[in-house]
Order: structure tokens, then sequence, then C-alpha cells
């Protein structure tokens, strides 16, 4: 089962915007699989770096369009990938060390992202370089 299901509500229609949120929910779904399913340690840790990784490449190439089309509220879009980056690699610092991290609790920061970042920001962000 599918932790979250891509549907229209996040889609941007910026192509490349949409195509990374796509994968970044594909693997939000892996990793879920993974932990609910008690993969080894080991798995959902390299699945965790693979989707940090994603996530920080994600931010650039997002935070390049940002910065090429002079957006308004470019500072305030690059806090919340900022808080979101801090959020999800202290989750992984604390399952790195063993300690018996709620995997429900990067869930929530995950689906929190999901609502206030890509739904919401990512949405004005689009239509602001359309409109451009």
């Amino acid at each position: 089962m599918n932790w979250i299901t891509w549907d229209a509500r996040q889609i941007t229609g910026h192509p490349i915007m949409d195509q990374d949120h796509k994968e970044l929910v594909g693997l939000i779904n892996e990793l879920a699989f993974a932990m609910e399913s008690n993969k080894p340690r080991e798995f959902c840790s390299q699945t965790l770096d693979k989707l940090i990784g994603q996530i920080r490449g994600h931010f650039r190439a997002e935070e390049k369009l940002m910065d090429l089309h002079r957006y308004p509220q470019s500072r305030e879009h690059k806090i919340l990938h900022a808080m979101l980056v801090r959020d999800v690699l202290a989750f992984k610092e604390s399952y790195d060390a063993g300690e018996t991290a709620q995997f429900v609790t990067l869930l929530v920061i995950l689906d929190s992202w999901l609502d206030r970042d890509i739904i919401t920001a990512d949405q004005a962000l689009a239509n602001f370089i359309a409109a451009a």
C-alpha cells in the first residue's frame, strides 16, 4: 500500500517539478514500505539517503528556477526547503544511531511537506513561471 498517492492535487503544471515530485513520492512510498515491512535498518538507511539526495537535488533545481525568474517569494520558499532537509536529516541521524525513531514522525514531516511545499508553495512558483 502506498503512503502517498500521486494525484492531481500535486500537479503544478511545470513538467520538471512535476516529474521530480512524482519520483519523490515514489521514494517516500518505497521507504514507507521498507520500514513498515521491517526491512533491515541498513536497507532503510540507504533508502533514506537516496530520498535525501533526491530532495536536495530537487531543491537545487527549484532554487535555480526561482533565481532565474526572480521569484519574489524565493526567500520564504528556500526556508521551507531548509526546514525539510533539517527535519529529515535529524530523523536519519536518530535512526542511524539506533534510536527507536518513530517512522510515523518522518511520514508526518513528509506529509506536511507535501501539503505545504508542493501543493501550496510549488504551485505558486509554477504559476509565477508560467505567467512570466
